[in-house]
């Protein structure tokens, strides 16, 4: 009896040896070619981007203000029109901001000096947006992540983050 318990043991073991391996033992793991992986990164990336773009569309829906696009994904809405002069590129701008997340989140505030379309510190977005606008404007500027910190993120602002500035060109 103990004998045929052992071999019943066995064989339950051996069975068990052929078909209990976990998923990823029991078959060889595909390899994906370069073009396989580029294809699966560039549906990924327009999946992220679809995404921003709806909480962008959501934001500009929920505040009931006429945003205007901006180029590449920017938009913005001018709450005053200034009475000053058109700004140059290259020129020493001064600017009140404030800078949120769009749900809110603080980021940064406060005011800065920002040379038009040359200063490394100011993100490419508010850039652009200062070399549409006047001495006076103030502006709600939406940015998406690529026009203001990107992928990486910066100090207080999380990676992949639509930014929301409020802005008075001085």
């Amino acid at each position: 009896m103990a004998r045929l318990i052992f071999s019943a043991l066995l064989g339950a073991l051996g069975l068990c040896a052929a078909s209990c391996q976990r998923p990823e033992e029991a078959q060889p793991a595909q390899q994906l070619t370069s073009a396989e992986v580029q294809e699966r990164l560039i549906e990924q990336n327009r999946a992220a981007l679809e995404q921003e773009r709806g909480f962008i569309k959501e934001f500009m829906d929920s505040t009931g203000w006429a945003f205007q696009p901006a180029g590449s994904g920017a938009h913005e809405y001018r709450v005053e029109q200034g009475s000053g002069s058109a700004i140059q590129d290259k020129e020493l701008v001064n600017i009140r901001f404030r800078l949120t997340g769009l749900r809110g989140d603080l980021y940064q505030e406060g005011e800065q000096e920002v040379r038009v379309l040359r200063d490394p510190t100011a993100v490419w977005g508010l850039q652009y947006a200062l070399q549409r606008a006047r001495h006076g404007d103030s502006v709600v500027l939406l940015l998406p992540a690529h026009l203001g910190h990107g992928l990486a993120g910066e100090g207080e602002v999380p990676p992949m983050s639509p930014l929301v500035y409020y802005l008075r060109v001085l």
